[in-house]
C-alpha cells in the first residue's frame, strides 16, 4: 500500500496515513484506503484513521485537480466511493486529525463518528472555492449535516480556513488535546466505542446517517 498502514489487534483496526508529505488523496492512496477500510470492516473492528505528524491530509491531489481530465475523474469517484464506504462502516469509526486537514480531508472529519485534533498551528477548512472549485452537490449535505449552522457559510461559501479551536466549535472536532496525547486518547477512545452493543450501535448509526445517505445516493446518481 502506498503512503497507508493498517493494523487489526483486538477488535479494533487502525489506518495510519503517511506519505512523507501532506498526504494527498490521490486514486492510488484513496483506492488502498477503500481497501484497508473493507478489511477492518470485514474483521468487524472499530477504526481509527489518523495521518502523520502535523497533517491529516491536504484533500485531493492539486495536481490532478488542476489538469483534469480522465484521471481527476478517477480520483473523484474514488473519493465518492469513500464518502459511502465511511457513511457506511459498520462499526465505530474514529479519526484523530494529526494536524492540517484540507477539503476533502476536512469532509473525512464530518462522516466519522467520533474525531479529535490536535491542537497547535493548523489549518482545518473547505478551501474548494478559494482555489476555484464550486462545492461539489455531494459535499453539500454533508456540510449541512455535520457543521454548526452559523459556521456553515464560513466554511463552505466563504472558504474559510480554522484554526482547531474554531474548528471545533464548527463542528469538525469532537475534542482537541496536545500532539503528543492525541493518539492515546483516540485509541483509548475507540476501545471504549468499541464496547458498546455492536449491533445496536451499528442499527443506530444507520437510522442517525439515513437522511444524508439518501441525500448523497441521490447526488451520486
Amino acid at each position: 500500500m502506498s503512503g497507508l498502514s493498517l493494523t487489526l489487534a483486538n477488535g479494533c483496526a487502525e489506518i495510519a496515513l503517511d506519505d512523507g508529505k501532506v498526504n494527498a488523496l490521490s486514486e492510488r492512496l484513496l483506492e488502498d484506503l477503500l481497501a484497508a477500510i473493507g478489511e477492518a470492516a470485514a474483521a468487524d473492528c472499530a477504526l481509527l484513521i489518523h495521518g502523520r505528524p502535523g497533517v491529516f491530509s491536504g484533500g485531493y491531489d492539486r495536481k490532478l485537480i488542476d489538469a483534469g481530465g480522465p484521471a481527476c475523474d478517477a480520483m473523484r469517484a474514488a473519493g465518492d466511493r469513500l464518502t459511502l464506504a465511511m457513511l457506511d462502516y459498520p462499526a465505530p469509526l474514529v479519526i484523530a486529525s494529526t494536524g492540517h486537514a484540507m477539503a476533502k480531508a476536512a469532509f473525512m472529519l464530518l462522516l466519522a463518528d467520533y474525531r479529535l485534533g490536535a491542537a497547535g498551528a493548523f489549518r482545518i477548512g473547505l478551501n474548494e472555492v478559494a482555489i476555484g472549485m464550486s462545492m461539489p452537490e455531494a459535499a453539500m449535505p454533508q456540510a449541512r449535516a455535520r457543521l454548526a449552522a452559523p459556521w456553515l457559510n464560513r466554511c463552505a461559501l466563504q472558504a474559510e480556513l480554522l484554526d482547531p479551536v474554531q474548528a471545533q466549535a464548527a463542528g469538525f472536532y469532537d475534542e482537541l488535546l496536545p500532539p503528543e496525547q492525541l493518539l492515546p486518547r483516540a485509541r483509548f477512545k475507540l476501545q471504549q466505542l468499541a464496547a458498546l452493543d455492536r449491533r445496536a450501535y451499528r442499527e443506530t448509526r444507520q437510522l442517525l446517517n439515513a437522511p444524508l445517505r439518501k441525500e448523497l445516493a441521490w447526488a451520486f446518481g
